[in-house]
């Protein structure tokens, strides 16, 4: 089997081809792998028709990266060996795989994001903001309070 040189995880709310995690990607040496996982459509209530909605927009992207030339390792939710959550899916692809390093966009969620954290992922910054989430942290500070507000008018 070929080398590995990326292993690229695309989150569902990552769907474009600008996203960070694809630049300077080569599909010649770089893999991607797209999850459908329990977890993720059941860590709250959420409508029926909006996982629907999610999975079909992952599967479309997913065969339009695989026509563009890409390698695409997508498990579906009812694929008999999803193991439920990112971070197993994660392992499960490295193991198989043996990539040299794993990366991902910065989710926009700070729940995936503390799951990817601990992980070997390198995380990229999410461009599609105009603030990074290093440049609102660092706007917290010491704040005791925080209101969004204040944040958009210093932006």
């Amino acid at each position: 089997m070929a080398t590995i040189r990326n292993l690229i995880l695309i989150l569902g709310d990552q769907l474009t081809y600008n996203i960070s995690s694809l630049q300077n990607a080569d599909p010649a040496q770089d893999r991607i792998l797209m999850v459908e996982v329990m977890d993720e459509a059941t860590y709250v209530k959420h409508h029926k028709k909006k996982i629907a909605f999610l999975f079909s927009a992952m599967r479309h992207f997913a065969e339009a990266l695989k026509n563009m030339g890409w390698t695409v390792n997508y498990v579906k939710l009812d694929d008999a060996n999803n193991q439920g959550s990112f971070a197993a899916e994660l392992a499960s692809a490295t193991t198989r795989l043996n990539p040299q390093q794993i990366r991902a966009t910065e989710p926009g969620e700070w729940r995936v994001r503390e799951l990817l954290l601990g992980s070997d992922v390198i995380l990229l910054p999410d461009d599609r903001f105009i603030a990074s989430a290093d440049e609102f942290t660092e706007w917290v500070g010491d704040r005791k309070q925080l209101r969004m507000e204040y944040f958009y008018r210093d932006m």
